[in-house]
C-alpha cells in the first residue's frame, strides 16, 4: 500500500517522545461521524453479516451455494475494514489472516457438506431438524383432546441412513424413414441411402433384413457395424453434397478426421469435440465439391430442419429392389432401441420414360408432309399406376398433357414391380411448322419422381422428338385450259407455263407428269413425259411444245412429299392456220350511178385482223392504207368526195398469229371513174344502233344446229336480207327474202366443222332489197357466235380416291371441287336424306364446298357462266363424318346396379384405400369432370382426372366415415376437350354416372378421464361409488363391443389380460373376479377392441388408453412409543396406516373418544394414569375400517433402517425398466417404516427444500430386509421406523412433507 497503515507503524516502531508519527487519517472524516461512532457502526455491521449467516444455515441447512457465497461475503469485508482507517479498529495483515482462517472455518462447518470437510452437525446432531422444529414445535393433545406440552424425544440420525437415487434414462428410439420419403435404384450409383433418425443415443449396430418384390422368399438379413455405418455417411455426403444446405445441430469438419468421424450422432456428449471442430457445420461437407446428385423437395426439407440435441440420423445402404425392415439396433452398451414409426419402405427401381417407335411403324422424319398420320409411343417404366406429364409445342406454342392412372398387367397391379408400359401418342400433323414432343415427368406408384433433365441416361432423342411439317406441293397450267386454249404457229412453237407451288413452309416441287394426246386428225404419237424445275426456287416451269394436241398434268411429286393436282390440269395446243382474204372489188351504183366502190372482203384467220392496200388517184403515186376488222367479213366503201379515176389494189393481211402475209390472186384490185337506199342491222344488248359503231354482241351456242337472232329492218317491205356465214374454214351466202316484219328473228345452220369441235363463227348482214327493188350494200359491225362443244363438268376432288372427311362436331368441311368452264358456275347439291337441294355459287375451278352436317353430299347440277354442265357421276358424292364424341360411364365390376341406375360400391373400413374403374371411349388422352357428395358433413366439390387409357381409376375418399356419392359429370378427349375455367362441355355420360359408397368409421375405446382410482388390499376391481367419471370406458363405433383389457401388478408384475363384451357406448371397468392383493400400483390398459363392424380399431396412439389404480394396506394402527409403564406427560404416538385422512375411535379409562387425522402420526399425552385403548381406524375417506385390540407398549431400544447398506447409491434405468430399493432392517421384528420419494437435486435447486413426490407406509415385515421395485424417477430415504417395541423419530412426521 502507498500510505503505510499506522496500526502497523505502532506495532513496529513504538512512537517516542522525541519521534512523533503522524497518525493516518480516517476515509470517513471524523467532522462527519466521530472514531467512536465509525466503530460502532462497523461491528453492528459484522455482527448483522454473521446473524444473517446463523439464519440462513438454519433455514435451509447445509448448501454449496451458500457456501461459496458466504465466503466471498467474509473476504470481502475482512479485506475492506483496514481501508476505512478506523482509529483502533484497522487489523495487521497478520490479523487478517487469522480473522480470514477463523470466519472460512465457520463457514465451511456451517455450509460445506463434503464428508471431507468438518461439519456443525458432528457437534450439534440436532441441527439439522431445528428448522422443522422452530415450525412445527408445540404443545401436543391429551388423551382428553385438550392441548398439553410434551417432552422432547431423542432423535439421532444414526436410526436413518442411506439413500437410494433412481435416473431415468430416455428410451432410445430408432425411426425408419421418418419423412417417409420415396427411394428408388438409379444408374449409374443404384444405390440408395434410407435415412434413421435415432433418439437418446447412437447406433453401435444395425440389423436390417431386404425381401425380395413379388417373391415368397425368406428375407435376407445384413448387419452394418459402427465403421461401415461411418462409411455409408461419408458416402452419403459424396452422393448429395449441396452447399445450400445445412442442418443445425450437426457438426462436420472441415477436413475428415477419424478421432471426429461420429461427431455428428452424438449430439451434447462432445461439446468440446464440437466447439474445436466448429459449432454448426454443413452437413454436406466442403462446398467446393459439386452436386452429383439432386435431392427432392421433400429430402431437401427433411435434411434442412434442425434437429434436437438428442436426435441423429444414420444412413443404411440398399443395392437392389424390396422391401426394408429394420430388425434390431444395438448401442455401444449393447443396449437394444426401441423401433418405432414406418416398419417398411419399399426400394424399388427409378421410373423412366422415353420415346420409342413401334417395330411396324415408321420412324418419324426430320420434316413431314401435311396431313400425315403418325404415332409415337411413349415407353414408361415403373410401379404402376403412373402419371405421366408431357407436352407439345406448335411452332413455340406450348400445350401441356398430363396422363394419370396408367397401369400395365393387371395381374401385377398389387404387386409393387417395376412394368414396362406402353403409351401410344397419335400425332396430327395438320398445322405447318415445327412441332415438337417431349416428356416432362413421370411419378410412379411409390411416389419416385423421374424428370429427364435431374436422371436421364441417354441421348435427348430418347426424351423429346420434333418434326417439321411442310405442305405438299403443286402444280397447274397457267393461262391454258380446256376453255382457252394456248396458239400455235405453222412450223412454229409454243410455251405452257407450269405454275409451281413457292411458301416458307412448303415442299418444293421436284418434277411434273405430263401426258400428251394429239389433236384430232394431226399424226402424231402421245407420250408421258416427266419435267423438272432447273431450281428449287423456280415458281415456274415453261414446257416448250410444236405439235397441237391436248396436255393433261398426270401427277406432281415433290421433293419429300406427294404433290396435288391443281386445276386447270388440262391444257389445250392448237394450230393456227395463215390468215388469207378474199377481196371483191365492185362498183358502188345506188340505182342512178356509179358513186364509188366498195370492196368485199372475207378474212380467214384468228382476228383481229389488219387489211392493207394501196390507194392511186389520176395516176397518182400510191399511198398505203390499214384497216383494223375485228370479225371475218368487212366491207370497205371508197366514195371520194371528188371525181375521179381512182384505183385500189389490196396487198396483204395480218391476223391475231401472222403478221402481213401477201394476197395472191386476181380481182384484188379495180379502176373506176367515180361520178350518189333500204337499210338493216342487228338486234343487239346494250350497244348502238349506229352502222357505224364498232361494238357488237356475241352470241353462245351450247347446243342445238342452228342458232338465232334478230334483225331490224328499215324501209318498205317486204325486204330481201342476204347473210353471210364466216367459219374458220369458208363462208355461206343465204338469202332471207319476203320478209314483212320490221323487228324478224332469224336463224342460220352452224357451219358443221364448228358445230363438230367448237369454236368461234360470225354472222352478217350483206345486203338487203326493199320493195323499190333497189338494192343496198350494208356495213354494219357482225355478230360472233361462240359455239361451245365442252360442256362445264364439277366433281369432289380426292388425291387417294377416298372421298371422306372426318371433323369435329360444329366445325365446318371444306370439300374439294374441281371445275371445268368459265366462271363463275352455280353449283346445285343435296345432302342424302334431304328433299331439299341446295345451291352454291363458286369462282374458282379448285373452290371447296363448305358444309356443317355430317352426310353423304352430292353434286346435283352445274352451269358455268354460258352454259349448263355435267355432274361426274363417279366423282359426284362425297362423306363427311362427325368424330365421336367421347362416353364415360362405372364399369359394371365397380358394384351391384341399384334401380335409381347408381352403382353401390362395397362398403370399405375409414383408411382402406378403394378405387372404382370408368369405362370410357373416344380418343385419348381423357379428362373426365366427376363431383362428389358427403351425406355426413354435406359436402360437394368437383374435380377433374385425366387417362390415356380407355378405363379411369378414380381414387374413392375413404379417409373419413360416412355415405359417399360420385357423379360423373363430362368427359372430354383430345378431340373434344374439357375447356379450363369453364363449365364441363364434354361428350355425354351414358348410363351409370352415379356410383354410392359407405365408409365405416374404424372404432375407437379410450378412458373418459385419466384420474386415479384408490382401492384398499383385499377389494375387488369393480366399479365403486365416489370414483365419478374416474375408470369408464368410451365405446366408439358400432355395438356390440368386444373389449380386452390386461390389469397390471407392478408389485409383482403380473399381468392379467380380461375380455368382455359390451352393448353400450360406455362401460365402467368392473371385474368383480379380480382380487387387489398387493399394495401399490396397478395398471389397467385397453389392449384392443372390436365392433360389429368388419373394421379393425383405430390408432390408439393419441388416446387415453390406460388408467392407475392406487391399492393403498388396510387401515392400522402402530404403536411409536411402546413401553410397559408411561411417564406422566410422555406422548403416546401411534403410526397410521393407509390412505388419509383417518378416523379413530378410541376410548381412556372407559371413555370413548372420537378423532379425525390428516397426518400417519396420531399422538396423545397420558395426563394421568389409565387404559388408552384405540377401538377402530378408517381410512380412504372411511371406507376401510378396521377394528383394533389393546395396544400394550415397552421401551426397547430404538429401530434403525437402512437404505442400501447405509449408503448413498445412484442407479441409472432405461424408461419401462425398475429399479430395486432395499431396506435394511434392524430391530425386533415384526416392522413398519415409511419411506419417501423425492425429486431429484439440480443446480437451479441447490439451496432450496426438495419436493417430495410420494410417501408409504410398509407394516407386518418380519424379516430384515425390504425391497421395492419402481419405475420412477427420485430419491428414496427412510423417514420413519418401528419395530416390536420401539419406533424413531419419536416426534411426529414433519406435515409439509406429508401434505406434498
Amino acid at each position: 500500500m502507498a500510505t503505510p497503515n499506522p496500526v502497523r507503524v505502532q506495532q513496529a516502531q513504538p512512537a517516542t517522545a522525541s519521534q512523533p508519527q503522524p497518525q493516518p487519517q480516517p476515509l470517513i472524516p471524523t467532522d462527519i461521524f466521530d472514531a467512536q461512532s465509525q466503530r460502532f457502526y462497523a461491528l453492528s455491521a459484522i455482527f448483522m453479516l454473521q446473524s444473517v449467516k446463523l439464519h440462513n444455515f438454519l433455514v435451509y441447512g447445509m448448501n454449496t451455494t451458500s457456501f461459496l457465497g458466504w465466503l466471498v461475503v467474509d473476504s470481502t469485508w475482512i479485506l475492506l475494514l483496514p481501508l476505512l482507517r478506523i482509529p483502533r479498529l484497522s487489523p495487521s495483515w497478520t490479523t487478517q489472516i487469522v480473522l480470514a482462517l477463523t470466519v472460512w472455518s465457520l463457514d465451511t462447518a456451517l455450509f460445506d457438506h463434503s464428508p471431507f470437510t468438518f461439519s456443525a452437525s458432528m457437534l450439534i446432531p440436532s441441527l439439522p431438524s431445528m428448522p422443522s422444529l422452530l415450525r412445527t414445535g408445540g404443545p401436543d393433545i391429551s388423551t382428553d383432546e385438550r392441548r398439553v406440552w410434551a417432552h422432547d424425544a431423542v432423535d439421532s440420525q444414526k436410526h436413518l441412513l442411506g439413500q437410494h437415487t433412481v435416473k431415468l434414462s430416455p428410451i432410445s428410439t430408432a425411426h425408419l424413414n421418418p419423412a417417409h420419403l420415396s427411394f428408388c435404384l438409379a444408374p449409374p450409383h443404384n444405390e440408395v441411402l434410407i435415412p434413421v433418425l435415432f433418439n437418446n443415443s447412437h447406433p453401435n449396430s444395425i440389423v436390417y433384413s431386404i425381401s425380395a418384390l413379388g417373391d415368397k422368399s425368406p428375407s435376407k438379413t445384413f448387419t452394418l457395424q459402427s465403421k461401415e455405418l461411418s462409411k455409408i455417411e461419408q458416402r452419403w455426403r459424396d452422393y448429395f453434397h449441396d452447399a445450400s444446405l445445412t442442418k443445425p445441430g450437426r457438426t462436420v469438419p472441415d477436413s475428415y478426421d477419424p478421432e471426429y468421424e461420429n461427431d455428428d450422432y452424438n449430439f451434447g456428449k462432445n461439446d468440446q469435440a464440437a466447439s474445436k471442430k466448429g459449432s454448426i457445420g454443413r452437413i454436406l461437407g466442403s462446398s467446393e465439391q459439386p452436386p452429383k446428385l439432386p435431392l427432392s423437395p421433400l429430402a431437401r426439407q427433411f435434411y434442412s430442419r434442425p434437429l434436437e440435441s438428442t436426435q441423429s440420423i444414420t444412413h443404411i445402404s440398399v443395392t437392389r429392389p424390396g422391401v426394408v425392415r429394420l430388425v434390431e439396433v444395438k448401442a455401444s452398451d449393447h443396449s437394444g432401441f426401441r423401433i418405432s414409426g414406418s416398419l417398411e419402405v419399399l426400394v424399388v427401381a427409378c421410373p423412366t420414360a422415353r420415346f420409342e417407335v413401334p417395330k411396324d411403324l415408321p420412324a418419324p422424319k426430320a420434316r413431314e408432309c401435311a396431313g400425315t398420320e403418325k404415332e409415337l409411343a411413349i415407353v414408361a417404366e415403373g410401379v404402376a399406376p403412373l402419371k405421366l406429364n408431357w407436352h407439345r409445342e406448335i411452332n413455340g406454342r406450348r400445350e401441356s398433357f398430363v396422363a394419370e392412372g396408367i397401369e400395365g398387367n393387371p395381374d401385377a397391379s398389387n404387386l409393387p414391380l417395376s412394368q414396362n408400359i406402353t403409351i401410344p401418342v397419335a400425332l396430327s400433323l395438320s398445322s405447318l411448322g415445327k412441332h415438337r414432343f417431349a416428356i416432362d415427368s413421370l411419378i410412379d406408384g411409390a411416389g419416385n419422381y423421374f424428370e429427364p433433365s435431374l436422371r436421364a441416361v441417354g441421348s435427348a432423342d430418347h426424351f423429346a422428338r420434333s418434326v417439321e411439317v411442310i405442305g405438299r406441293s403443286s402444280a397447274t397450267f397457267r393461262n391454258c385450259g380446256l376453255a382457252s386454249p394456248v396458239d400455235l404457229k405453222k412450223g412454229g412453237e409454243a410455251t405452257l407455263v407450269l405454275a409451281l407451288s413457292k411458301g416458307e413452309r412448303l415442299d418444293n416441287v421436284k418434277s411434273v407428269t405430263v401426258q400428251y394426246v394429239p389433236a384430232m386428225g394431226f399424226k402424231a404419237s402421245p407420250y408421258t413425259k416427266e419435267y423438272r424445275p432447273k431450281t428449287t426456287a423456280d415458281a415456274e416451269l415453261p414446257i416448250i411444245v410444236k405439235q397441237p394436241g391436248t396436255y393433261t398434268i398426270m401427277s406432281v411429286d415433290g421433293h419429300e412429299c406427294s404433290g396435288d393436282v391443281m386445276s386447270p390440269e388440262v391444257c389445250k395446243v392448237v394450230e393456227q392456220p395463215l390468215p388469207t382474204a378474199d377481196v371483191t372489188l365492185e362498183t358502188l351504183h345506188e340505182c342512178s350511178g356509179d358513186v364509188g366502190v366498195k370492196a368485199s372482203l372475207v378474212l380467214h384467220g384468228t382476228p383481229p385482223y389488219t387489211i392493207f392496200y394501196t390507194e392511186s388517184k389520176n395516176r397518182e403515186h400510191a399511198r398505203e392504207q390499214q384497216r383494223r376488222i375485228s370479225s371475218a367479213r368487212d366491207e370497205i366503201v371508197f366514195q371520194p368526195e371528188s371525181s375521179g379515176t381512182y384505183t385500189y389494189t389490196f396487198t396483204h393481211v395480218s391476223d391475231k398469229h401472222y403478221h402481213k402475209v401477201p394476197l395472191t390472186g386476181e380481182g384484188r384490185s379495180i379502176r373506176k371513174i367515180v361520178h350518189p337506199l333500204a337499210s338493216a342491222d342487228f338486234v343487239r344488248s346494250h350497244h348502238s344502233r349506229n352502222p357505224e359503231s364498232k361494238a357488237s354482241s356475241q352470241m353462245n351456242s351450247c347446243s342445238g344446229k342452228t342458232v338465232e337472232f334478230q334483225v331490224d329492218l328499215r324501209g318498205t317491205p317486204p325486204w330481201s336480207l342476204k347473210l353471210q356465214v364466216a367459219g374458220p374454214s369458208g363462208t355461206e351466202m343465204i338469202e332471207k327474202s319476203d320478209l314483212t316484219e320490221s323487228r324478224t328473228r332469224l336463224s342460220v345452220d352452224i357451219p358443221a366443222d364448228v358445230d363438230a369441235e367448237g369454236g368461234m363463227f360470225q354472222i352478217d348482214l350483206v345486203s338487203v332489197v326493199d320493195a323499190n327493188r333497189c338494192e343496198r350494200s350494208l356495213n354494219v359491225p357482225g355478230i360472233p357466235v361462240n359455239v361451245q362443244r365442252l360442256r362445264p363438268e364439277v366433281k369432289f376432288y380426292s388425291s387417294d380416291g377416298q372421298r371422306h372427311v372426318t371433323i369435329l362436331e360444329g366445325q365446318t368441311a371444306s370439300l374439294p371441287l374441281r371445275l371445268t368452264g368459265l366462271a363463275p358456275w352455280s353449283l346445285t347439291y343435296r345432302r342424302t336424306g334431304d328433299e331439299r337441294t341446295r345451291s352454291a355459287t363458286l369462282r374458282n375451278p379448285n373452290d371447296f364446298l363448305n358444309v356443317e352436317k355430317e352426310g353423304e353430299y352430292e353434286l346435283i347440277d352445274i352451269r358455268d357462266a354460258n352454259c349448263p354442265g355435267l355432274v361426274v357421276p363417279m366423282e359426284k358424292t362425297y362423306t363427311v363424318d362427325w368424330v365421336p364424341r367421347p362416353t364415360a360411364q362405372f364399369n359394371v365390376s365397380a358394384g351391384l346396379v341399384a334401380k335409381n341406375d347408381s352403382i353401390i360400391r362395397p362398403a370399405v373400413c375409414e383408411g382402406t384405400e378403394d378405387h372404382a374403374e370408368i369405362k370410357l371411349t373416344g380418343r385419348p388422352p381423357f379428362q373426365i369432370s366427376y363431383a362428389y357428395h358427403s351425406e355426413s358433413d354435406k359436402r360437394s366439390d368437383t374435380f377433374t382426372l385425366s387417362s390415356v387409357q380407355s378405363s379411369a381409376r378414380l381414387q374413392l375418399r375413404t379417409s373419413q366415415g360416412g355415405h359417399y356419392r360420385y357423379q360423373l359429370l363430362s368427359v372430354g378427349d383430345v378431340s373434344y376437350p374439357l375447356k379450363a375455367g369453364q363449365l364441363p362441355q364434354g361428350g355425354p355420360i351414358v348410363k351409370g354416372q352415379y356410383l354410392e359408397q359407405t365408409v365405416f368409421t374404424r372404432p375407437t375405446a379410450y378412458f373418459r378421464t385419466p384420474s386415479r382410482l384408490s382401492y384398499c388390499v383385499g377389494d375387488t376391481l369393480s366399479s365403486r361409488h365416489g370414483h365419478g367419471d374416474g375408470g369408464i370406458v368410451v365405446l366408439n363405433g358400432q355395438a356390440p363391443f368386444h373389449l380386452t383389457v390386461s390389469i397390471k401388478n407392478f408389485a409383482n408384475n403380473h399381468v392379467v389380460k380380461k375380455t368382455v363384451e359390451v352393448k353400450e357406448h360406455a362401460w365402467k371397468v368392473d371385474f368383480s373376479d379380480y382380487s387387489l392383493d398387493t399394495i401399490g400400483p396397478t395398471l389397467v390398459t385397453i389392449e384392443s377392441m372390436k365392433d360389429s363392424s368388419p373394421c379393425p380399431e383405430a390408432d390408439p396412439s393419441n388416446l387415453l388408453r390406460s388408467v392407475w389404480i392406487d391399492v393403498a394396506e388396510t387401515a392400522a394402527v402402530v404403536p411409536l412409543d411402546r413401553k410397559e409403564d408411561y411417564c406422566v406427560g410422555e406422548p403416546i404416538s401411534l403410526q397410521l396406516e393407509g390412505t388419509p385422512p383417518w378416523t379413530v375411535h378410541y376410548s381412556f379409562n372407559g371413555k370413548v373418544r372420537d378423532a379425525t387425522s390428516s397426518f400417519s402420526k396420531f399422538s396423545r399425552v397420558a395426563v394421568e394414569p389409565g387404559t388408552f385403548k384405540v377401538l377402530t381406524i378408517a381410512h380412504q375417506r372411511n371406507m376401510c375400517q378396521t377394528q383394533l385390540e389393546n395396544l400394550s407398549m415397552r421401551v426397547h431400544q430404538i429401530p434403525s433402517a437402512r437404505v442400501s447398506q447405509g449408503r448413498s447409491v445412484e442407479d441409472n434405468i432405461r424408461e419401462g425398466d425398475q429399479a430395486t430399493i432395499k431396506f435394511e432392517l434392524l430391530g425386533t421384528p415384526p416392522f413398519t417404516f415409511t419411506y419417501q420419494r423425492t425429486e431429484l437435486m439440480t443446480p437451479e435447486k441447490r439451496g432450496k427444500p426438495l419436493q417430495v413426490l410420494e410417501t408409504h407406509t410398509v407394516s407386518g415385515v418380519t424379516s430384515h430386509t425390504y425391497s421395492v421395485s419402481s419405475s420412477h424417477e427420485g430419491t428414496w430415504t427412510v423417514t420413519f421406523i418401528a419395530d416390536k417395541y420401539c419406533r424413531y423419530p419419536t416426534n411426529p412426521p414433519d406435515s409439509t412433507l406429508e401434505a406434498a
